[in-house]
C-alpha cells in the first residue's frame, strides 16, 4: 500500500545498473556529491543490485552507505565499508550437482559467483560465444575481481556457489531456463533479462529461492530495527518486482520495464538525468508533490 515518505521516516533503496546509474553505468560527479551529502545530512540510503559487491564498491567510488548493501539480487547482504557479508544465502548442495550437470551434458558454458575462504569470486567454465568472452574482458578489466578457470565443475560447486550465470541468445537461454525450472524450480529463483549494455545478448542467472531483494530488504528492516520505518524502493527492471511489491512506496524511472512502471507510485525521469539523487533532493527539501 502506498505511503507517503518523507526523508526522516523511511529507509531508501535504490536499483544499480537502468535506475541511480547512468547509461555508462556511473554516477555522475554532481550526484556522486549531492547523495554523498544526503547520507551525511541523515538519509538512510543504500543499494539492492545484481552487481557483486566488489563491483558495487568500485562504481560507488567510495561513498559511504549508511545501510547494507543487497547484492547479487540477495545472495548476499553485506556491509560496503568493510566489505564483510552479513548474510549469504547459497544454492542447495543438490541443485548445484544438478545444474552443474545439466551444464556438462549439453556443453555450456557458465559463470559461478562463489564464496570460499571469506572471499568471493567468478569461476568461469567452457566459455564460447562474444557474450561470455566480453563479459570475462569487462571483468579482467575491474580491479580487485578474483576471477579463476576451471576445467572440472565438481571443482567449482565444492565451494559455496551463489550464482549461475549462462550468456546467450534469448531463445536459447529461454529453453534453458525452463529446463532449470522443471527439474530445480522448488530450490531456486531464476532472472533472464538483456544486457543493456550489449546489446542482443541475454544473461539468466541462477540463484537460491532464498536470494532475492525482498527477502533481504526484509531482513534488514527486522535485523537492523527499521520495522518503525517505511521503505521506498526504486527500479527499472525485472528483478525489482518483488521489491516493489514489498514497498510503502516504489518508484520507477522513466525507462523502466511495463511492468515496474504498472507497478509503480511514482513514475520519475530516466537514470541518464540522475533521476534518483534529484527525487532524494526535492524529498529532503519538502518539494515533492504527491
Amino acid at each position: 500500500m502506498y505511503k507517503q515518505s518523507n526523508f526522516s521516516n523511511t529507509i531508501f533503496y535504490s536499483d544499480l545498473d537502468g535506475t541511480l546509474l547512468n547509461n555508462s553505468a556511473r554516477l555522475a560527479p554532481k550526484c556522486y556529491a549531492d547523495l554523498q551529502k544526503l547520507i551525511d545530512d541523515g538519509l538512510l540510503f543504500s543499494v539492492a543490485s545484481a552487481r557483486n559487491l566488489t563491483t558495487i564498491r568500485n562504481m560507488l567510488n567510495g561513498i559511504h552507505l549508511s545501510l547494507p548493501v543487497v547484492n547479487l539480487n540477495g545472495a548476499y547482504i553485506s556491509d560496503i565499508n568493510t566489505m564483510q557479508h552479513i548474510q549469504i544465502n547459497g544454492i542447495e548442495k543438490n541443485i548445484k550437482k544438478n545444474i552443474s550437470e545439466i551444464i556438462e551434458r549439453n556443453n555450456l558454458g557458465v559463470f559461478i559467483s562463489n564464496h570460499q575462504k571469506n572471499k568471493d569470486g567468478i569461476l568461469y567454465y567452457g566459455l564460447k560465444n562474444h557474450g561470455e568472452h566480453s563479459y570475462l574482458c569487462d571483468r579482467q578489466n575491474s580491479k580487485d575481481q578474483i576471477l579463476v578457470a576451471v576445467d572440472q565443475l565438481s571443482e567449482a560447486i565444492s565451494s559455496e556457489v551463489t550464482c549461475f550465470t549462462f550468456i546467450d541468445k534469448k531463445e536459447k537461454l529461454e529453453e534453458l531456463m525452463a529446463y532449470i525450472l522443471k527439474h530445480n524450480g522448488h530450490g531456486i529463483k531464476t532472472h533472464l533479462f538483456e544486457n543493456q549494455y550489449s546489446k542482443g545478448w541475454f544473461w539468466l542467472t541462477v540463484h537460491s529461492h532464498l536470494a532475492t531483494k525482498s527477502n533481504a530488504l526484509q531482513f534488514i528492516k527486522q535485523e537492523y530495527n527499521y520495522t518503525d520505518k517505511l521503505l521506498t524502493v526504486f527500479g527499472d527492471g525485472i528483478n525489482d518486482v518483488e521489491m516493489f511489491e514489498l514497498a510503502d512506496t516504489a518508484i520507477s524511472v522513466n525507462n523502466a520495464i511495463p511492468i515496474i512502471k504498472e507497478k509503480s507510485d511514482v513514475v520519475i525521469g530516466s537514470n541518464d538525468e540522475g533521476s534518483v539523487v534529484n527525487y532524494l533532493n526535492q524529498l529532503k527539501n519538502q518539494s515533492v508533490e504527491f
